[in-house]
């Protein structure tokens, strides 16, 4: 893709090169002009932003890390619910998209502890219908890991699980596969571990960056946001429930720990883009362990270095709630609270988009009606960073 691109000339020479492998003394020779955008793991993230070179030179540096993502299925969501099928579908399908190599995939999944055998079970019978295998056999529906190496990774990490749970799913040591070789292949069955205790340090701390998640009890909505907090930051978290006051008190408690939520019921699942899909215009990055920084994202520029996060559902559910403070989405425009203090956007977005800062409510939408965003933020000891135009390499105020 990269040839394709350079030899395309349609951009200048030398604005794109492609590192494979290691990268030597690459970060000995930063500079204050550059800028370091990094994915991977926390451990790794934390080891390069405190690289000589990025302090001296106060390097711009953005990292996407792991996170402990969650999905929280209201209590509303009872067996024969709509929204418990689109909680089990989501958590299959979040295990099971890249054999669960993707940074959003749902890690803890947070249920009532009266159903929590209900959801093992009906989650366990939908993975059992996945084919692994060879990813061009048309009846696969899951690969293998990216290698040995990450399958070996993923087996330590399930070990340290289960030191607080059980397994209830799956087999780590061996699986049916179509078309493959299971050992060569680097094959691993979806694994799903179920913790009793939501309170056990190893859910909230350890990730298998694979096919694995577990599925913990909560008894009332404020166990369950302290619950979510534990994972110190994560790019995405999804509620799914057709409660509108259950959905505004998860979102306004959790909103300080993640990049953006998904709330999810029977009226917006047919259109929506899934709990971990990274669409352009939505915001892809999160504060704490998710590493602080914000990749893509609709509502872009202004006061950029404060947490926001973005929240997706269905205005109907949204507006629901008796609370006028939480949101209005009546009319043909964006609604806020007024007593926050505003900034001006615009920004392109999918059609229910709500932003959040740390320590604030919500404070604006994208209406069905309008494709304007007002985004208001709370201030800092920071002094606002000026609008920026392209000047050269790097962004200046003219």
């Amino acid at each position: 893709m990269i040839e394709l691109v350079i030899t395309s000339g349609l951009l200048p020479e030398g604005s794109v090169q492609l590192v494979s492998g290691g990268v030597g003394d690459l970060f000995d020779h930063l500079t204050e002009q550059d800028v370091v955008g990094f994915t991977g793991s926390a451990s790794t993230a934390a080891r390069l932003r405190s690289h000589p070179s990025v302090i001296r030179n106060a390097v711009r540096f953005n990292a996407e890390a792991d996170s402990l993502n969650m999905s929280i299925l209201g209590p509303d969501a009872t067996p024969g619910t709509a929204e418990f099928d689109l909680f089990v579908k989501q958590l299959v399908t979040e295990m099971t998209v890249k054999a669960g190599q993707k940074c959003t995939a749902i890690r803890r999944a947070f249920v009532p502890a009266a159903i929590v055998d209900d959801v093992v079970a009906a989650t366990s019978e939908r993975l059992a219908k996945i084919v692994i295998g060879n990813p061009a056999s048309k009846d696969v529906r899951m690969g293998p890991l990216a290698g040995l190496e990450q399958r070996e990774e993923v087996r330590r990490s399930l070990k340290s699980l289960l030191e607080a749970g059980k397994l209830v799913f799956g087999d780590p040591e061996r699986t049916d596969v179509v078309d493959a070789d299971f050992e060569r292949g680097a094959f691993l069955s979806p694994l799903l571990v179920r913790c009793d205790d939501p309170n056990a340090a190893a859910p909230h701390e350890v990730e298998a960056f694979g096919p694995v998640s577990t599925v913990l009890p909560y008894e009332n909505v404020e166990q369950v946001i302290d619950l979510a907090a534990r994972g110190k930051g994560s790019l995405a978290g999804s509620i799914v429930t057709a409660d509108s006051d259950f959905a505004r008190q998860v979102v306004l408690g959790a909103a300080p720990w993640h990049g953006r939520l998904l709330v999810l019921d029977s009226t917006d699942a047919a259109e929506s883009t899934g709990h971990g899909s990274p669409m352009p215009a939505l915001v892809h990055g999160g504060p704490g362990r998710a590493g602080g920084g914000e990749e893509m994202g609709g509502i872009r520029g202004v006061m950029h270095y404060l947490q926001r996060t973005a929240v997706q559902g269905s205005p109907a559910l949204l507006a629901k709630s008796p609370d006028a403070g939480w949101l209005a989405a009546t009319g043909p425009s964006p609604t806020c609270i007024p007593s926050a203090r505003a900034s001006h956007s615009c920004g392109s977005g999918t059609r229910w988009w709500l932003a959040l800062v740390r320590s604030r409510w919500p404070t604006s939408i994208i209406s069905p009606n309008s494709p304007a965003t007002l985004s208001m933020r709370t201030p800092t000891n920071k002094p606002p960073r000026p609008t920026r135009c392209l000047a050269g390499s790097s962004r200046t105020a003219i």
